[in-house]
């Protein structure tokens, strides 16, 4: 299973519990049915790796960290506006913030905040 469909599935939530409960580094991945972590599920549409849950949770609370998606969206424009007239904009701050939007966008939809 894809992250993104975890957490539309079992909302966000759930996915930061699953993530903060993660036992051990190598137990990769986490399988909802029984509610277990392990390295060596056989692929299958329930299972979810817990380091793409994470890279999703994190990038849907920067968002609304920033006051939603709108706003979100709003200060990216502003940042490449601005690095394109001016430049001195930080190109890593500009691919995290896309990032996160491409991945909120996967989960909500756009405009949704």
């Amino acid at each position: 299973m894809r992250a993104e469909q975890f957490i539309k599935d079992h909302g966000l939530e759930r996915a930061r519990e699953v993530v903060k409960k993660q036992p051990v580094l190598n137990a990769s991945h986490y399988r909802g049915r029984d509610n277990k972590y392990s390295s060596s599920f056989k692929p299958s549409i329930e299972i979810v790796y817990v380091a793409d849950l994470k890279s999703f949770v994190e990038s849907v609370d920067r968002v609304n960290q920033r006051g939603g998606y709108s706003k979100t969206k709003d200060h990216l424009d502003y940042l490449i506006s601005y690095g394109s007239e001016f430049g001195h904009v930080s190109k890593e701050e500009v691919s995290e913030l896309t990032a996160d939007l491409k991945n909120y966008e996967s989960i909500y939809g756009e405009g949704n905040d």
